[in-house]
């Protein structure tokens, strides 16, 4: 016995590990370059589940992953391994993390492990071996679609799959779609694909057909089974494990898989959108302004909103004189101009987007939380005020981190994004100012900005000109950050010297959506108030204060007021002089009913008293 084992061990245990040892220096040659950080992390990620994995399958097996009974489950496997993550970064020229897309590793290894074996365990009964083996085959072809139908388009546009390709795929019918390929392709092409895919489905059967002779004649392998492993016992728990495997494979990492989770995205969007607006139809109609004549009638003109991402007023030197970098030049300069009010106590009502900005953007809000589908937003307010209303967009459409803000941007006149991403945009915020450009000149706007701003990781959000503080040859932490910070503050300054210029811009608003922690960024579960902490200033014209100047007077009064910024939609609704059953008095910073002040305004959704802030007066 003794004797058997070590002539298995000699003659079995190194090929396995030498062609698993092949397979893991493969993937990490193609991984790294298009990863960021590849860290120890990373590497015991992609390591020890493939060392494992695979050298245990070849144990069950017995046989060494060259073989060609591997070859159809092993090539689904390779094609979900590396198609999105090649694809994805040939298309946008830049690395990404890798635990975004792990969940293709992982499934791509659990498939080809569980998939062998299960096929594999029933051919070891020995019966109906080629119509398992078609079956096999249809599974495996049916797989490797997906990962085929992504590089046939990329071949096709040079680009991957984004959520608004699979948005309109989802739209579509099968006339449409025929059409697309029939222009991509041309009648050859559809010709050439059907065919190569029958060659596919063929070269499947034949390979899934050698693993099923092999498994029901396993004295054909180049070992025989010992008594051990025959026995009824293995047996069981090899189809335990085969089964574990598969519901993890199939049941859990096959849906968060990149393009699997772009796809559940945009039909969440679309569920989503269309419940939202046979809900907000009736929110809109139920709107009544309480004032006949409003800022759009008074002082037609133009009113901006620039959304802000991930700026802390920390900062930023217009708010902290102490702060080692001129970061805020234009808007340091205008913090003396008689026209500007900077507050210097604002917060955001969470640290992340989405919750935030639903409350800042509509009636909903951390002290009346009303829900979401039923609630007013800012578009609607500005359109009964009567203004045309534009949404101009830096950041992504789909995905978890901007539905909810889309479905409300949706609701404008006109909605604009500069990057449909299927992240976060890789284009500069100036990418914004011809966007703007095209806004008309002549009417009543009101024009909501969403800039990228600071959004991690700080060296993608300026062009080469604007890293201006590095650290020995690179920009780090905070001298990225105040580079990121330096080209917001021109891109604030480009929006408001045309819209002075050419809109005849009334009133500009700009705030950002959280604040930022340049050791932690902004996760809720390890909260600081450095993620809090936000810019927040308003831009008053001359004619607006000759029309409104109790508005203007009563604002500048309140520089030094606490507020959050989920009471943004009261304080727009009062600064377009449009009261309405909607809105509510004691929220509007502009309205002499304002309620809050440090001791009852909180962030965190109510997690968190301001009074908790060691920067907060006591």
């Amino acid at each position: 016995m003794k004797h058997t084992l070590l002539s298995m061990y000699n003659r079995f245990r190194w090929p396995y590990l030498l062609t698993t040892l092949v397979i893991y220096i493969i993937l990490q040659l193609t991984y790294e370059p298009i990863t960021l950080g590849f860290d120890l992390e990373d590497i015991t990620t992609l390591a020890l589940p493939l060392l494992i994995g695979l050298i245990g399958l070849q144990l069950i097996i017995k046989a060494p992953l060259y073989r060609k009974i591997y070859g159809g489950h092993g090539l689904v496997g390779v094609a979900w391994a590396f198609t999105f993550p090649l694809l994805f970064h040939w298309s946008y020229s830049k690395p990404f993390y890798f635990y975004e897309f792990a969940g293709d590793f992982l499934f791509a290894l659990t498939a080809f492990i569980s998939l062998t074996l299960l096929q594999y365990g029933l051919a070891r009964i020995g019966r109906f071996l080629r119509l398992s083996s078609i079956c096999f085959a249809l599974i495996d072809w049916l797989l490797l679609l997906i990962p085929l139908g992504q590089i046939g388009y990329y071949v096709s546009t040079w680009h991957c799959l984004t959520p608004a390709t699979l948005m309109a795929l989802y739209q579509t019918n099968p006339e449409e779609a025929f059409g697309f390929l029939k222009s991509a392709a041309g009648i050859p092409g559809l010709i050439g694909i059907v065919i190569g895919l029958a060659l596919l489905f063929l070269y499947l059967y034949h390979v899934n057909y050698c693993l099923a002779r092999f498994a029901a004649n396993p004295i054909s392998s180049e070992t025989t089974y010992n008594d051990t492993l025959s026995s009824k016992t293995s047996v069981l728990w090899r189809w335990l494990l085969t089964v574990i495997i598969s519901i993890y494979a199939f049941g859990f990492l096959l849906p968060g898989t990149c393009i699997l989770r772009n796809w559940s995205d945009v039909t969440k969007y679309m569920h989503e959108l269309q419940q939202y607006n046979t809900l907000h139809h009736d929110v809109f109609d139920s709107l009544q302004i309480n004032e006949k004549t409003t800022a759009a009638q008074r002082i037609p003109g133009t009113i901006i909103l620039v959304i802000g991402e991930s700026a802390s007023r920390n900062y930023m030197k217009v708010y902290n004189p102490d702060f080692p970098y001129e970061d805020t030049p234009w808007q340091s300069e205008e913090a003396s101009n008689p026209n500007f009010i900077f507050f210097n106590h604002a917060y955001s009502s969470y640290v992340q987007t989405v919750p935030t900005l639903e409350r800042a953007l509509t009636e909903r809000n951390q002290y009346d939380d009303a829900p979401f589908l039923q609630s007013a937003n800012i578009m609607d307010v500005a359109k009964k005020a009567g203004y045309t209303t534009y949404w101009l967009s830096n950041q992504g459409v789909y995905g978890e981190y901007d539905t909810a803000i889309s479905l409300i941007a949706k609701t404008s006149d006109h909605t604009k994004w500069a990057h449909e991403s299927y992240m976060f945009s890789d284009k500069y915020d100036g990418v914004l100012l011809p966007l703007l450009q095209e806004v008309p000149k002549d009417t009543p706007n009101f024009i909501v900005i969403h800039i990228m701003g600071s959004h991690i990781y700080y060296n993608d959000r300026y062009p080469h000109e604007f890293s201006k503080w590095k650290v020995g040859e690179v920009p780090k932490g905070m001298e990225a950050y105040a580079n990121s910070q330096l080209y917001t503050d021109w891109v604030l300054k480009s929006i408001y010297n045309y819209a002075k210029e050419h809109l005849n811009l009334q009133a500009m608003i700009y705030f950002s959506d959280h604040g930022e922690s340049l050791h932690l960024s902004h996760n809720p579960d390890i909260f600081d108030f450095d993620m809090a902490r936000i810019p927040f200033w308003i831009y008053l014209s001359p004619q607006y204060q000759a029309a409104y100047p109790a508005t203007a007077q009563l604002l500048r009064q309140r520089e030094h007021q606490y507020f959050t910024n989920d009471l943004l939609y009261d304080t727009v609704s009062g600064l377009l002089q449009a009261p309405s059953n909607r809105y509510d008095a004691h929220r509007d910073l502009s309205n002499p009913a304002y309620k809050y002040n440090k001791n009852n305004l909180t962030t965190l959704l109510g997690q968190q008293p301001l009074t908790n802030d060691p920067e907060v007066d006591k």
